[in-house]
């Protein structure tokens, strides 16, 4: 069973997101071990509007079985890809412990600018509404056993997500409908902390990989939206391997993360964990912490 801090972060029904902070006064941070007070941080409640959520596609059967069902799972994932948002929101500003391994210091403001525009004082950006979530494989690109997600924004006004079967392994972080997170089975529906009964431990891994943030990252390729002075955010900049946590820390090129969209995912993503788990977290290991199983033992490909 999960410890409780997962249902003290959990949404009730659709419209609320609670986030751990340990900022009472607004006093300047930096994420680590000594900021971070795991269970005596205060909760901030914030409302998310209605505004900036992606669309589903009929293709998700609201009363398919088992429950929760893959458009429960979406729905929570929406939520959860703002609250990751919100996170970096909370921290960026003066973290000196996590950025500095994912992007350049003088690439912080725009950085700031593209995760802010995104989550839109925490109702998430109005060019969401135009997205539609899908799951229809419309391009093929779901059989490699490799990919999570791939979107397009060919035509700018109505710009889609296809999400893979592999993407429904990845887990919530807030509440789903219909699992409650003191399950006995709670494990296999959402991600937690090592000390809390997850898997997420002492090394930045796979194992942070949400769905939502699996939708963080592809909202990093809306052009119109992330409107990035750097140019588009793509995958694998410039031929160099931009996928898995072990590419995004420390290894990928400054120039080339800013620019990277699982760059942008792990540190959001980390950010949270660091927050959530209260303690900082070591380099991810090449050939453990990026073999996801959810992948064939490789990084998936969001």
């Amino acid at each position: 069973m999960l410890y409780s801090k997962i249902s003290l972060i959990a949404l009730s029904a659709c419209i609320s997101a609670t986030i751990a902070t340990p900022t009472p006064n607004g006093a300047p941070v930096t994420l680590s071990r000594k900021s971070l007070g795991r269970r005596n941080a205060p909760n901030i409640n914030l409302k998310l509007s209605k505004r900036g959520e992606p669309n589903t596609g009929d293709d998700f059967d609201p009363d398919e079985e088992p429950h929760p069902n893959t458009l429960e799972k979406v729905e929570t994932a929406i939520k959860d890809a703002i609250e990751l948002t919100s996170y970096v929101k909370l921290f960026i500003d003066t973290d000196t412990d996590v950025y500095p391994h994912y992007f350049a210091e003088e690439d912080r403001a725009e950085i700031t600018r593209i995760y802010t525009s995104i989550n839109n004082n925490d109702a998430g950006n109005d060019y969401l509404n135009n997205i539609l979530i899908q799951k229809q494989d419309t391009e093929n690109k779901c059989g490699d056993g490799r990919t999570l997600a791939y979107s397009g924004d060919y035509n700018t006004d109505t710009p889609f997500i296809v999400l893979c079967p592999n993407a429904f392994k990845k887990k919530a972080v807030t509440a789903l409908a219909g699992k409650d997170p003191q399950d006995p089975d709670a494990k296999d529906f959402y991600a937690a902390c090592k000390e809390d009964g997850g898997d997420i431990d002492q090394n930045v891994s796979y194992f942070m990989n949400t769905l939502g943030m699996t939708l963080l990252h592809e909202y990093m390729h809306m052009d119109k939206m992330i409107q990035a002075s750097f140019g588009s955010i793509v995958d694998d900049p410039n031929g160099n391997p931009g996928y898995g946590p072990v590419n995004v820390y420390d290894n990928l090129a400054k120039d080339q993360a800013r620019i990277n969209a699982d760059s942008y995912a792990y540190y959001a993503s980390q950010t949270l964990w660091t927050t959530l788990c209260g303690h900082e977290f070591q380099a991810p290991r090449p050939g453990t912490d990026d073999n996801d199983p959810d992948c064939g033992g490789n990084a998936c490909q969001p």
